[in-house]
C-alpha cells in the first residue's frame, strides 16, 4: 500500500534577504527621525535681531540680522558626546563657511580654552555661555543645536543632535544659493 502524498501547504513567498534589510532600516530611520522631531526642542524661526558677542579671542562675531553670507551657530558643550565627534570636521568648514560656535554651560573661559587647546579646535570662533543665558534667549536648551541663518537673519533652518559635514554644507549651500 502506498501513501499518497498530503497536500503541502502553500509557502508564502518571502522577499530576499537585501530586500528585508532595507526596508527594516528605512522603517527604522523613519521611526527615528519622526521620534527626534517630536522629542525636539522648540527652536527660534524666522528673523533673530543681531546679537554681536565677542569671541574668546577678542574678536566680534554677529549671530543674526543681515549678513554678506549665510551662517551657522553651533551651541555645544565640553561634557557633549555627540559634540566631541562633530567638533574637528567643523574646524575644516570655518575656512569656506561662516562658523560660529557657542560653548553652551561648558565653564569659564579658561577651561573652554583649555578644551579647544586638547582637542586643537583653535580655529573655531567660539563665544563661551556658561550660564545658558544666550542659548537660552534663543530657545536652545540641547547640544549639539545648529541653527542655520541666511543672508537676511531669518533661522532658515535648525537641527538638535548628531548631524554630518555633508548635510552642514548642503545647507548652507542651499542658503548662499539666493
Amino acid at each position: 500500500m502506498t501513501e499518497t502524498p498530503e497536500p503541502t501547504a502553500k509557502r508564502k513567498r518571502r522577499l530576499p534577504r537585501w530586500a528585508r534589510w532595507t526596508l527594516e532600516g528605512l522603517v527604522f530611520i523613519g521611526a527615528l527621525l519622526a521620534v527626534q522631531a517630536w522629542m525636539g526642542p522648540d527652536l527660534p524661526e524666522g528673523e533673530i535681531p543681531g546679537m554681536t558677542l565677542e569671541t574668546l579671542d577678542g574678536d566680534t562675531v554677529t549671530i543674526g540680522g543681515a549678513a554678506d553670507a549665510p551662517a551657522v551657530v553651533v551651541f555645544w558643550a565640553t561634557w557633549c558626546g555627540y559634540c566631541q565627534v562633530e567638533m574637528p570636521w567643523l574646524v575644516d568648514l570655518v575656512d569656506d563657511h561662516r562658523v560660529i560656535t557657542v560653548a553652551m554651560q561648558s565653564g569659564s573661559t579658561a577651561t573652554v580654552r583649555q578644551y579647544l587647546v586638547e582637542n586643537d579646535l583653535e580655529a573655531l570662533p567660539v563665544v563661551n555661555d556658561p550660564s545658558g543665558r544666550l542659548a537660552k534667549s534663543l530657545g536652545v536648551n540641547v547640544t549639539p543645536t545648529f541653527l542655520f541663518f541666511d543672508r537676511n537673519g531669518h533661522v532658515a533652518h535648525s537641527t538638535t543632535g548628531l548631524t554630518s559635514p555633508w548635510g552642514v554644507r548642503l545647507r548652507l549651500w542651499w542658503l548662499g544659493r539666493s
